[in-house]
């Protein structure tokens, strides 16, 4: 009996023991995890818009900026050479949109990471335009003609890219580098004979002044757009998990938009002040989708534009597009699309 009570006690001190050792485990694993995850409540990001229908209207219209852990900000521009300047500067924390600005400014030495790709699976309104009364037919047409474009674009390459296919130059003197504003202005009012561009700008033109696409520009060549983000930022372990963050939530805000074209087309109107029309037809043509930074096709498209460009002389130097990319982002987007094809 004696060795039996013997035998209990040391037991019941043995487990114990156990019981301690592993409350210990799971308060150090628990601190661990408490170490490893940054405190957001200081962070404000600021998010870059080169459009009115891209990243500030989309996360508002699909609800995630709701309860954000961090503070968001917004900073609009009309097309990205201006928003990749505001990040340059400081002033921007991640955008979205044309790949040629953001590819113009890494070879500009802007210190730029690519964090996601995007596709457009649509036709979309990127696309060179003409007042409806035009006589020109095709991109062979526009021979001697002025053109509005503004400059370091997709739609700078892709018009590049239509007017090689077409046998023409490249002229400067006849290619004027204009803003969307004034490069509407310029077609409306004949001081040009085309002008090049995207959409909402591209609905905004047919709706509100009767202009007339003479040619899809996604149908000459396609290029992933982009989501990118001053590199410096992703030194800072706090900034860095709040940009993965609302990277996710681009993800989604996105996915939100393609499955709610009418619905998108009614914020896209409230938020940016365009006809209900010119929203619907944007809405109409366009279905974004993410993927890694690393996805090999964007990766060789980018790099193709690399390529153009330096041997044009317009890039002060050539460099791989891969050696500009986060490849630890590719796993939040890689998360969210399997958790987005679950759901559809």
């Amino acid at each position: 009996m004696t060795i039996l009570r013997d035998f209990s006690q040391a037991a019941k001190k043995f487990g114990l023991a156990l019981t301690l050792a592993s409350s210990f485990a799971i308060a150090a694993t628990s601190g661990a995890k408490a170490q490893d995850t940054p405190d957001l409540s200081g962070v404000t990001l600021t998010v870059g818009t080169p459009n009115k229908t891209g990243l500030h209207r989309q996360l508002i219209a699909a609800g995630e900026v709701d309860n954000l852990p961090y503070k968001i900000n917004w900073a609009d521009f009309d097309s990205t050479p201006p928003l990749v300047e505001a990040l340059r500067a400081g002033h921007v924390d991640i955008a979205a949109g044309g790949d040629t600005g953001v590819l113009a400014a890494i070879a500009n030495g802007v210190k730029v990471t690519i964090v996601a790709a995007t596709w457009e699976r649509k036709e979309s309104g990127s696309a060179v335009l003409v007042r409806g009364d035009s006589d020109l037919k095709t991109v062979a047409d526009l021979k001697g003609r002025k053109v509005a474009l503004p400059y370091f674009t997709k739609q700078h390459y892709q018009f590049a890219t239509a007017l090689q296919q077409a046998g023409l130059p490249f002229d400067p003197k006849l290619i004027l580098n204009l803003n969307t504003t004034d490069g509407l202005s310029a077609l409306v009012n004949s001081q040009v004979d085309a002008f090049v561009v995207w959409d909402p700008n591209t609905a905004i033109a047919q709706q509100q002044h009767g202009a007339r696409i003479l040619q899809p520009l996604g149908r000459v060549i396609d290029t992933a757009g982009v989501v990118y983000v001053p590199t410096s930022s992703l030194e800072d372990p706090a900034r860095k998990a709040a940009l993965k963050d609302i990277t996710a939530r681009i993800v989604r805000a996105q996915a939100w938009v393609n499955a709610h074209p009418a619905e998108w087309a009614q914020q896209v109107s409230k938020l940016s002040k365009i006809s209900l029309e010119a929203a619907h037809l944007q809405a109409s043509r366009s279905r974004v989708e993410h993927a890694p930074a690393t996805d090999p096709q964007a990766l060789a498209g980018w790099q193709k534009q690399v390529t153009y460009f330096h041997e044009g002389g317009q890039f002060r130097k050539d460099f791989k597009v891969e050696d500009y990319v986060a490849r630890d982002f590719g796993e939040v987007i890689e998360a969210e699309n399997k958790k987005l094809a679950k759901t559809n």
